[in-house]
C-alpha cells in the first residue's frame, strides 16, 4: 500500500477536480446544458440515466454521449413532468446503442423515482452541499444499500451536474465509497500487501493521500494504465 501511496501523493485535489472536467461524462452533460430545450429537464435526466446506467454493450463515455445528443434533439414540453421524462427514456433506452439491454427491469425502475422528484425538485441545492443527506434519500427510495454502485454513480454524475449548473466545486465527502470495479480489484491486489479488506484498503489510501474516495476514482481510472496497473 505505501507504495501506492507514494505514487498517488503526485496528485492534489485540484488535479482530481482538473481530471473529472475533462471526463468525457462531464463534457456529454456540459454540452446537455447548454444546448437542451427545456432545462427543467437537465437535472432529472441525470439522474434517471445515473439509476439505469448498468448492464452496458458500449462504454460509459460513449453512451453519455449518446444521451447527451438524444436529449438536445428532443422536443420537451417547457415545465418538467414525470410522465413525459419517462416517455423519453422509454423512447431513447430501446434504441440506444449502449444500454438497450434488461429494459424489462430498467423501465420499471424507472417509475419508482417519482418519489426523488417529489422530495428534490427546488431543493438541489440543498443536496449539493448536504449530499449525504442525497445518498440517504437515494437509497432509501429505490430500495438499495446505499454504496450500492447505481447510487455512486448518481452521486458522482449529480456532483457533474452541480458543478456545472453552480460553478463551484464543493468536495464529496470522504464517507460516500468508492465504486469497485475490475480495474480498482487489479490495483488492490498488486498493492494490498496486509490482507485487509477493499473498503479498508480504499479507505486508508484516500486518507493518507488527503483526497476523498470518489474523486480518487478520476485519478485512478485515468492514470491507471501509465503507472498504477502495471
Amino acid at each position: 500500500m505505501e507504495e501506492l501511496i507514494k505514487i498517488l501523493k503526485q496528485f492534489s485535489l485540484e488535479d482530481a477536480y482538473k481530471i473529472e472536467e475533462n471526463d468525457r461524462q462531464f463534457l456529454a452533460i456540459s454540452k446537455m446544458f447548454q444546448n437542451i430545450k427545456s432545462i427543467d429537464y437537465f437535472f432529472p435526466i441525470i439522474i434517471v440515466n445515473s439509476l439505469v446506467w448498468y448492464q452496458l454493450s458500449g462504454t460509459w463515455e460513449e453512451y453519455w454521449e449518446e444521451l447527451a445528443e438524444f436529449s438536445i434533439k428532443y422536443n420537451f414540453p417547457a415545465e418538467f413532468i414525470f410522465e413525459f421524462l419517462y416517455k423519453f427514456f422509454q423512447e431513447f433506452l430501446p434504441q440506444s446503442k449502449c444500454n438497450k439491454r434488461l429494459l424489462n427491469m430498467k423501465l420499471p425502475r424507472i417509475v419508482k423515482m417519482r418519489w426523488i422528484f417529489e422530495d428534490f425538485i427546488w431543493k438541489e441545492k440543498y443536496f449539493y452541499e448536504n449530499i449525504l443527506e442525497l445518498q440517504n434519500l437515494l437509497a432509501r427510495i429505490m430500495k438499495q444499500n446505499k454504496d450500492d454502485k447505481t447510487i455512486l454513480f448518481a452521486i458522482k454524475m449529480f456532483h457533474y451536474w452541480a458543478r456545472i449548473v453552480y460553478w463551484y466545486r464543493l468536495k464529496i465527502p470522504f464517507e460516500i465509497w468508492i465504486p469497485i470495479d475490475s480495474r480498482l480489484t487489479k490495483i488492490y491486489n498488486i498493492y494490498n500487501k496486509s490482507n485487509i479488506s477493499q473498503k479498508d484498503f480504499w479507505n486508508e489510501v484516500s486518507f493518507k493521500i488527503n483526497i476523498p474516495r470518489i474523486h480518487l476514482d478520476a485519478i485512478l481510472w485515468v492514470k491507471c494504465n501509465e503507472f498504477i496497473c502495471f
